[in-house]
């Protein structure tokens, strides 16, 4: 008898060891446990391997935020992790509750069962339909191959019209304005010059 309590207690532990292999691989995708860092070998006592067992699943709650939301919830919430009966309600609302709940989604039950019947009266397309299609895949990869480099090359148009266009502006548009600038300077200081001459022929023929 003790014999088989003894097997029992070893058989447990090693399906909790599997269980907790596969949560590990569905949360992190990780093979932390089949190296040296993870499980002790089936040899050690079942005291350690029950020790090992509360490690790697505390490293496992630090490493995911999902596990560690998980055992919130079971620590606030245990009753959502025990299985009911099909005959028990899963709820503490009264029957009246229950009632006025389903009666105010009455009617979208039948709208529901019209689509879903709908859905499972869709005609299952020909064989040979599906066979064009998977016949015309190449030519449709070579397409969105030809729209992707006409894409690219758009790209780069529209790049190479933007550079001329601030070329054409900094060049011509500013380097006219300068031009003009500078040109009305010089007509400024020519007439300038042409009053001051004029006002020096004046003053010397009145001196005279």
């Amino acid at each position: 008898m003790e014999r088989e309590i003894d097997q029992t207690a070893v058989h447990t532990i090693e399906l909790l060891e599997a269980r907790l292999r596969r949560i590990e691989h569905a949360v992190i995708g990780g093979h932390g446990m089949e190296d040296g860092a993870g499980l002790k070998s089936t040899q050690a006592p079942a005291t350690q391997r029950i020790t090992d067992l509360e490690r790697m699943l505390h490293e496992l709650a630090a490493k995911s935020r999902v596990v560690q939301d998980l055992l919130s919830l079971h620590a606030n919430h245990p009753d959502l992790f025990q299985s009911i009966g099909a005959a028990e309600l899963p709820t503490t609302l009264d029957s009246s509750s229950l009632l006025s709940i389903v009666l105010a989604s009455a009617s979208a039950y039948p709208t529901t069962a019209s689509r879903l019947t709908s859905i499972s009266d869709l005609p299952i397309p020909a064989a040979s339909l599906s066979a064009q299609l998977v016949e015309l895949q190449p030519r449709v990869a070579k397409i969105e191959a030809l729209q992707m480099d006409q894409a690219a090359d758009m790209a780069e148009l529209r790049m190479r019209t933007a550079a001329v266009l601030q070329r054409w502006y900094a060049v011509d548009v500013l380097g006219a304005g300068d031009s003009w600038a500078e040109l009305e300077d010089r007509v400024d200081w020519v007439e300038q010059r042409v009053r001051q001459v004029a006002l020096t022929k004046d003053i010397d023929k009145n001196m005279v």
